[in-house]
């Protein structure tokens, strides 16, 4: 949270400082009485006290008041007004990945806190039907060894909203009967750490769509920093910005991946510049260790000889970042870097993420350029359509999350 926050003030040009405040419970009433005292604009409530802080709220919304949590309060003018952002965070990350809830059949693993958020959202989106199951049976949620019999009628998304699976416990999946995968369409996991869980690969094996819950948590974030800074909107640049700033701090080596032409080397010396720290660009790498340009390469050594100096050139780095835990690095791969026989060092190196960008608005940014060797003398936009078909594969296999400027 002091990544998103810190980087959104800084970037939208609000003077804040936010930071971690940790909180015994015996000290939770002098902390919460004490924000306007201490002039602190807002605070995040993270468990346990979600559900304790409402008894100090001012007013609250609707989804405070309908899940029973909050988790965002913004403190003014000696008024404590109480959000839930959680739910939001979710209902964003699920437009990114074009999942539409309503009457849809939702299937909710766990009944913690977190299942709220998750129950409130799939009730206001319309989901045709809502069944939630958990370790221990209560009122209204069934006991998970129920989940493999029902699932067989299918569900559409299943919604992992426990802690299990959560780093360092990252084998562990709150459930592990087949059928019940086979017979799930989309699994969200709230975890994001790791970004693969076990309960995602189940999906990903059975070759169907599972997404963490990293884009939640910036998202929740992004509409934390909204209300307490009284703002309607941000920059969707600035928020992809903050998301890959997220994966760098989560991992001491963000790994760009894409064609030539989505913006790997742009966007990796602003992300590198914004945190003060490495940038490599494999291409620029490769030139300066060989003493040729990547057009004279290709015309006297060949393609198949630039594919070998790439595969060295990723062991160097891996070796150099690896030996270097203590710094960070912000690695752009070559648009043809991510091969078979280069992805076992690619997926070793960190966070790898693919910049997704369409072939005409590649083939716009490329035409005329006379630094591409795959491009010299050639169509384009067909060129870059058909690279761009044989390569997605393959950069979809690389990389840990996509994101799409």
């Amino acid at each position: 949270s002091p990544v998103i926050h810190n980087y959104l003030g800084r970037k939208t040009g609000h003077d804040i400082t936010y930071s971690l405040m940790d909180t015994p419970k015996e000290e939770l009433d002098t902390v919460i009485n004490g924000l306007s005292d201490n002039k602190i604009g807002g605070v995040n409530v993270t468990i346990p006290y979600k559900t304790d802080v409402i008894k100090y709220l001012t007013r609250a919304d609707d989804a405070v008041k309908t899940i029973g949590a909050c988790n965002t309060i913004v403190a003014r003018d000696g008024v404590l007004s109480g959000y839930n952002t959680d739910y939001l965070g979710l209902m964003r990350e699920l437009e990114d990945y074009g999942i539409d809830l309503q009457g849809k059949k939702v299937a909710i693993l766990g009944a913690g806190g977190a299942s709220k958020a998750v129950r409130y959202l799939c009730d206001i989106k319309h989901a045709s039907e809502i069944v939630q199951f958990n370790r221990t049976a209560k009122e209204g949620v069934l006991p998970l060894c129920d989940a493999p019999a029902l699932s067989e009628r299918g569900f559409d998304i299943v919604f992992q909203s426990t802690s299990v699976g959560m780093y360092p416990n990252n084998n562990d999946c709150i459930i592990d009967d087949g059928p019940f995968f086979d017979n799930s369409d989309i699994g969200i996991d709230i975890v994001y750490n790791p970004l693969q869980t076990a309960f995602m690969s189940r999906f990903e094996q059975r070759g169907k769509k599972a997404h963490n819950g990293l884009r939640m948590l910036l998202y929740q974030g992004v509409e934390a920093f909204k209300l307490f800074n009284e703002i309607e909107s941000i920059d969707p640049v600035i928020e992809k910005d903050c998301f890959l700033n997220m994966l760098l701090g989560m991992n001491h080596v963000l790994v760009l991946c894409g064609m030539m032409g989505c913006g790997k080397t742009t966007i990796g010396k602003r992300i590198s510049e914004d945190n003060n720290c490495t940038f490599i660009d494999t291409d620029e790498f490769i030139v300066k260790k060989i003493g040729m340009s990547i057009n004279d390469i290709f015309a006297k050594k060949g393609e198949a000889a630039f594919r070998q100096m790439e595969y060295d050139a990723l062991e160097e780095i891996l070796a150099t970042t690896s030996n270097d835990p203590g710094n960070k690095y912000v690695i752009s791969l070559g648009g043809g870097m991510c091969t078979p026989v280069n992805m076992k060092l690619i997926r070793s190196l960190g966070a790898t993420v693919y910049l997704r960008q369409d072939a005409a608005v590649l083939a716009k940014r490329l035409s005329g350029k006379d630094d591409r060797p795959l491009l010299k003398d050639k169509d384009t936009f067909d060129t870059v359509k058909q690279l761009l078909d044989k390569r997605e594969s393959l950069y979809m296999e690389a990389a840990d999350e996509i994101v799409d400027y």
